[in-house]
């Protein structure tokens, strides 16, 4: 069935991981509820008894869509579900220019499923690949984002600032570990939080995600544990007052 804001409920995470995690689920229902609203988003989901997964996917630049995420309930996969959801997206964008998609060599949105569905990656080698499902000829646009991101330091401080618009359970949660791990370092550390819905927040630091100590972007992991995460903030502190 097609995702609409009457079902969005099941679109959400298959699992639950404690801690934070319904709060990040919350924050991706909310985010979707936004997207329909502006008619940026569509979605199919999967059904018998009960959920069987779903997969999201958004209007791109010049013609173009983009899969941000699917998802199959472990319970079953195997049975096919994942493809059916890529199939019913791929005729959804019929008459676009086609579909992209960030495929990784890890568990979530894996290469080579997404390989079997038909998408051509154009760097194979990498961990990390935009591929691709072409209906026309054309150059693929470019899936990175448009960055005009300038950090405002603070002199013997390391400030974190933090880009998300809570499409993701798994960001959300390592955002609230951030702010839990910084609390070792209430005096050394400045958080900035940046909401990507915001038109304000997009217009001046462009369609950012992700999360950046003095400007550099950085990955704790999915999402991430506070001990690593104290860790890291600590050597960064080291470094800036040597």
């Amino acid at each position: 069935m097609d995702l609409t804001k009457e079902n969005v409920s099941l679109a959400l995470c298959c699992e639950s991981y404690g801690g934070y995690w319904e709060e990040g689920v919350e924050e991706r229902r909310k985010f979707l509820l936004w997207k329909l609203k502006h008619g940026k988003v569509r979605g199919k989901i999967a059904l018998e008894e009960e959920k069987l997964g779903w997969i999201d996917y958004y209007p791109w630049e010049n013609g173009w869509f983009r899969i941000n995420c699917i998802l199959v309930d472990k319970k079953h996969c195997g049975r096919g579900v994942g493809r059916a959801l890529v199939n019913a997206c791929l005729k959804d964008c019929r008459g676009s220019k086609g579909v992209l998609v960030g495929a990784t060599v890890w568990e979530h949105m894996p290469k080579g499923f997404f390989k079997r569905c038909g998408f051509v990656d154009p760097d194979p080698e990498a961990d990390i690949s935009v591929m691709v499902m072409k209906f026309v000829e054309e150059k693929v646009p470019p899936l990175g984002e448009k960055r005009r991101f300038t950090p405002k330091l603070e002199a013997g401080k390391l400030v974190i600032d933090m880009f998300d618009d809570g499409q993701c359970p798994t960001s959300y949660v390592t955002r609230r570990l951030v702010r839990e791990a910084a609390m070792d370092f209430t005096d050394k550390i400045v958080i900035r939080e940046h909401d990507v819905k915001d038109e304000a927040e997009v217009k001046m630091f462009g369609d950012l995600e992700g999360i950046f100590l003095d400007g550099k972007r950085v990955f704790f992991g999915y999402p991430g544990e506070v001990e690593k995460i104290k860790e890291i903030l600590r050597e960064m502190l080291q470094v800036k007052t040597k």
